[in-house]
């Protein structure tokens, strides 16, 4: 999320602050279910120049299980080339290879643009007609017959809604569903780069389940240091026709540390993305930051039978029953050394013994003072986790 960056500038100034109680829907704390291992990183080579377009912004991951790779997603607003997916390589090296303790290497070895229904480039804000938004991608997952599948944040601003894109293997987009999220009222309720970050595709590959990264408009304010705020609509969506089929409601923390003064506003806690874990669970990742503080990231595990709440115009009007969450790891205590944005989640190839492997990706924003990060991990759930 590029409002995150300017933030950083002035993060040495800040003081930490005192939290207030939660709201009173703020879901029960839960406990943890399952842990994180970790099996190593690596950090991509910093706008590294492939097909004419920097790597940088990685806001989305998927494992490409017939090619052995990841694609990705940058969230590059066609500043700096193209809208575009990638390709990554990351690997585990030999003994011999390894310069250091850490066994992992990454690299991104292909660079493709975005292109839409005709099979042009998404032009930038400059260049783009009225007709047209300006692309914000976020997230991307494969499809079974090799298709792509990405989310765009959204254009409210020229009157676009959230949205999702279904594109063919080599980007080009094949259908495309908006999603303004309107209130009684008919208006828009989408906050301006907070719409769907977050993308599971279920398991028959016929439906998908959509994160915004923050409450809308007409169902409460956003998390702070001193509120956890309202709940996140979690939309499941039919990939024949993009219409929503149920939601289900989703209470983030707060946000973890208080930044001082004004600039309180940046300070940030939402989901960053979700994924399967099995027929009836997403595991879900909150992304924080606070100027002063940095980035902080949790995940957690939700079950899918939490009560519809598609029918409820406004969450302020109808406090919704949220989903029970389930911690599974604080990943501050999984990264060795500093945190960056983490913004993309993946399934990897399982280890030898079948131990599933999680991958977790930074967006850098572009920021000199950030970094692409690549963190490798083993899940191991374990009781309490729900069956």
């Amino acid at each position: 999320m590029r409002q995150l960056a300017a933030g950083l500038v002035l993060s040495g100034l800040l003081l930490a602050g005192c939290a207030a109680p939660p709201q009173a829907w703020q879901a029960v704390q839960p406990t943890a279910c399952a842990r994180l291992q970790w099996l190593g990183s690596a950090t991509l080579a910093r706008d590294e120049p492939i097909d004419g377009a920097t790597t940088g912004g990685i806001s989305g991951l998927d494992y490409d299980a017939r090619l052995g790779d990841y694609v990705a997603i940058s969230d590059d607003r066609s500043a700096r080339g193209p809208a575009r997916w990638m390709r990554l390589r990351i690997e585990q090296l030999d003994a011999g290879q390894r310069a250091g303790p850490n066994p992992w290497q990454a690299q991104v070895t292909e660079v493709h643009p975005l292109l839409d229904a005709e099979g042009r480039w998404l032009r930038p804000r400059h260049a783009a007609p009225a007709t047209q938004p300006v692309p914000d991608p976020e997230a991307i997952r494969l499809l079974p017959d090799g298709g792509l599948l990405w989310t765009d944040e959204g254009d409210p601003g020229r009157g676009f809604g959230t949205s999702l894109v279904k594109a063919d293997a080599q980007g080009r987009q094949l259908a495309r569903w908006f999603h303004p999220f309107k209130d009684e009222a008919g208006v828009p309720g989408l906050r301006p780069n907070f719409g769907f970050e977050g993308l599971a595709v279920t398991p028959d590959g016929q439906q998908a389940w959509l994160a915004l990264e923050a409450p809308l408009r007409q169902d409460g304010p956003r998390a702070s240091a001193g509120s956890a705020g309202a709940p996140v609509r979690i939309s499941l969506v039919s990939l024949d026709d993009g219409r929503l089929l149920r939601q289900i409601a989703y209470q983030p923390d707060a946000v973890p540390a208080a930044s001082w003064g004004p600039l309180r506003t940046r300070e940030v806690n939402g989901i960053s993305e979700i994924l399967p874990d099995g027929p009836g669970h997403l595991l879900v990742l909150e992304r924080s930051y606070s100027p002063g503080h940095g980035f902080g990231a949790r995940l957690y595990r939700i079950g899918l039978d939490a009560p519809d709440t598609l029918a409820l115009a406004s969450f302020t009007q109808t406090p919704p029953q949220v989903a029970v969450k389930q911690l599974v790891a604080d990943l501050s205590t999984v990264q060795r050394g500093r945190l960056d944005n983490m913004e993309a989640m993946s399934w990897g190839p399982p280890l030898p013994d079948g131990t599933r492997v999680l991958v977790f990706a930074s967006d850098d924003n572009f920021n000199p003072s950030q970094a692409s990060q690549i963190l490798i991990t083993a899940y191991r759930p374990s009781p309490p986790c729900a069956p």
